[in-house]
């Protein structure tokens, strides 16, 4: 047995005017329609619904026992076109985004603060890991969006391209290259090298910067850590490339010193990438129309 919605709404209101009359002004229909509407949901249910009473309608037994389930449905359709409608204009709703630790610390506070001034009803979930821990995350549907540095993407995944952010070669004070201004990619070759973790954008971006030039780095550590990799080269142990506002502390303090390279400023491609084909919420579209407007 199934029930029609249509049907149902007109018994219930029916039944809570006690008139045809009032229903059918409730529905903006005829009475006849709503007539029509109770006497099909009746021959389906095999039940007798109303009984006359003077004007009026009166319930069956039957009838009172559809009523209160038929107010608890519509109470619930209400409720739903209630959050929903929350969703549509931004009054709630909730926006999941995926981005590297380097990223989240630097780069997103800024955004999500201008967000949620916005949006402030919007709850916000920012979760971090490799690149390609979060474009893994994008496919998973386990986030709405996901800023990253560049990696090759499968076709599952549409890419907007954001902006590009610098990084630097950084060595300590006491490194040989920290007299100078500049360096060239192939006086790195047999410089012991720190780089980050499999999946990482930047661990992409240098070692394609890398070969592109011929230069086989002579990698020492590999880490998910930046505070690691700092202090290692803080101590002399290697050298590493990292994301530029993440070592201005350091420089300042003058236990750290940030290089040039020869060929140009090391640029990584910053992408936002969400599921191809599907239909982004309401809170990741207005996210996306700020990064638009802000940049």
């Amino acid at each position: 047995m199934r029930i029609n919605l249509n049907q149902l709404r007109s018994f219930f209101l029916a039944a809570r005017e006690k008139s045809i009359t009032k229903a059918a002004e409730a529905l903006y229909v005829t009475q006849p329609a709503v007539t029509m509407q109770v006497k099909s949901l009746e021959q389906d249910l095999d039940l007798k619904l109303f009984r006359k009473y003077g004007k009026g309608l009166e319930l069956t037994d039957a009838g009172e026992v559809l009523f209160g389930y038929s107010e608890r449905v519509f109470e619930i359709v209400e409720e739903m076109e209630y959050v929903l409608k929350g969703h549509a204009d931004l009054s709630q709703g909730s926006l999941t985004i995926g981005t590297t630790r380097s990223f989240a610390s630097h780069l997103m506070p800024g955004f999500l603060s201008l967000f949620q001034k916005r949006y402030p009803k919007v709850k916000v979930y920012l979760n971090v890991g490799s690149s390609q821990k979060i474009a893994d995350g994008v496919m998973d549907f386990k986030y709405n969006l996901g800023i990253i540095g560049r990696l090759p993407y499968q076709s599952k995944l549409k890419v907007v391209p954001y902006k590009k952010e610098e990084f630097c070669l950084i060595v300590s004070p006491q490194h040989k290259f920290a007299k100078r201004k500049k360096v060239s990619l192939q006086e790195l070759k047999n410089e012991p090298i720190i780089i980050r973790e499999a999946g990482s954008g930047l661990r992409y971006a240098i070692l394609s910067l890398l070969s592109s030039h011929d230069v086989k780095p002579s990698v020492l550590i590999e880490a998910e850590s930046v505070e690691f990799i700092k202090e290692y080269v803080i101590k002399g142990q290697g050298i590493s490339f990292l994301y530029k506002p993440e070592i201005q502390l350091q420089a300042r303090m003058g236990l750290l010193k940030s290089l040039d390279i020869e060929e140009g400023p090391i640029l990584v491609q910053t992408d936002i990438i969400f599921p191809r084909g599907v239909d982004l919420s309401p809170p990741a579209q207005a996210f996306l129309r700020l990064i638009e407007t802000e940049t």
